[in-house]
Parts: C-alpha cells; structure tokens; sequence
C-alpha cells in the first residue's frame, strides 16, 4: 500500500492541499496528521497571505478513511490515546483562524476523511462522491470528533442513521442532510470550490477571520465534552476482541465473525 503524500500550492491568497496516493486511494493516517500539521504551521508561521485553503484528493478517493493496517498493529490498550490525537488534528484545523477551510470531496470521505471534512468551514460534495462513517463495521466507531460535528450538523435522527447502520451518503442526499453546503458533478466541483473562494475573498479579511474566531470557539465549548466521551468509548471499542476482529477481517477482505452479544 503506497504513502498518502500531503502537496501543498498557493495561488495569491488561495491554498491548495491536495492528498495524493500511487494507486489513488488516500488515507489518513498518524503521519498524515503531522504532515498537515506541519504545513498550517508553515502558512501561519510564514506570513504567505492565505486567506482561503483548499483541501481535495488526486484520484479515486478525497479520504477513503483511516489506514487500517496501522491500526492493526497499534496494541489494544492504545485506542484512547488514538482517538485523542485525531481529535486534537481536527480540532486545530478547525480552529485555523488564519483561513477559511475548504472541503472539496471528490470522491469517497469515510471515517477519518469525513471527520476531516466535517472540520472544515465550509464543504462541496461531487454528486458521484460518497461521506460517511463505517466504522461501526469494523467493530468500531468515529473517534476523532465525528459523532459530535454530524449530530451538531444533521440533528440527532439523521446522525444516529448515519452511525448506526454504517452508511455512506451520496452528494445530494448529504447536501440534503445539511452535511455538506452543496453537491454538484465532479466536473463542476472546481469551478464551484474557486467560485465560492473568490467571493469570500472579496469581503473584508479582518471581518472574516474575526466571524470564523468566534464560531470557533463556540463550537468548542459544546465539542469538548462531547469528545471526552467520544474517546473514552473509542479506547473502550479499540480494545475490545470484536475491533480486533473487524480490522482483522477487512485486512483479510473477508465478513467479520461477530461473536454474539
């Protein structure tokens, strides 16, 4: 399985973060999330007058979900710390006050490329993409902030649909769902991401960045109880037989043998 690389390219004030994989299929792993890091410390640290950053993936997938083999081998004990490191990613890239966020999907965000998505400001969903969280069938569940930032998006009913049955949601049934602002075709996902960022670059910077501050951080006064929780029962999943057996399962390409319970 070939390396997830993060590629950065700016054009005046608009970022461009683009995943990029050998066989097009991204993930989102420990090294991933540093990497990202990494490049909002460079463009903050930098000075380079981003004002709107662009997140997208090359080829078949956005984020097709977290690496699994990686989480194979992590020992079972190590599932909370796992699920906080995640969370403190998502959560400093929802923070980023420096730039309005972008998640152009163009293809499948599952798992962590949902939970990515969802912290971001702002998303655009190619009708023929699919987000969503299957975690559940991995003996799993979203463990970096995506249980909290779907029910705050979608309401509870649709939330609990979504988490509960494992279920990927095409573009215009997200947009519907209010998970995403729009779904339109792949050929026109572009077009609209660049539209949507030239017209927030014609208001005011310091405005702009001051309305993002503070939804921020309203946000993060419902989020951080929700997460605590949110990684307690991931460490209490992680470390469970029936996880080890759900990644065991999709690494083998086979149906997982739940035991009853």
């Amino acid at each position: 399985m070939s390396t997830t690389e993060v590629l950065f390219q700016q054009d005046g004030p608009i970022g461009r973060i683009t995943f990029q994989t050998d066989d097009g299929v991204n993930l989102m792993s420990t090294p991933v999330m540093a990497a990202l890091e990494s490049r909002l410390e460079d463009i903050k640290c930098n000075h380079c007058n981003v004002r709107v950053l662009i997140f997208t993936g090359a080829g078949k997938t956005f984020i097709a979900g977290a690496d699994i083999r990686e989480m194979d081998r992590a020992p079972g004990d190590a599932g909370k710390a796992f699920s906080q490191r995640g969370q403190r990613f998502m959560t400093t890239l929802s923070r980023f006050e420096q730039a309005v966020t972008i998640a152009a999907i163009n293809g499948p965000a599952l798992g962590g490329g949902c939970e990515l998505a969802l912290a971001c400001d702002l998303r655009v969903m190619a009708k023929e993409a699919t987000i969503g969280f299957p975690e559940v069938k991995l003996g799993l569940m979203p463990g970096w902030g995506g249980t909290q930032r779907a029910f705050a998006m979608m309401g509870p009913a649709k939330a609990r649909r979504m988490i509960f049955v494992g279920e990927a949601l095409s573009g215009d049934v997200a947009s519907e769902a209010e998970l995403v602002n729009e779904s339109v075709p792949l050929a026109e996902l572009m077009p609209t991401v660049d539209a949507m960022a030239s017209r927030i670059l014609q208001n005011g910077p310091a405005a702009v960045r001051l309305a993002k501050r503070v939804v921020s951080s309203t946000e993060q006064h419902w989020l951080e109880r929700g997460m605590l929780s949110e990684a307690e029962a991931f460490g209490e999943a992680f470390i469970g037989e029936e996880s080890r057996e759900g990644l065991r399962a999709f690494i083998e390409k086979r149906k997982p043998a739940w035991s009853a319970g």
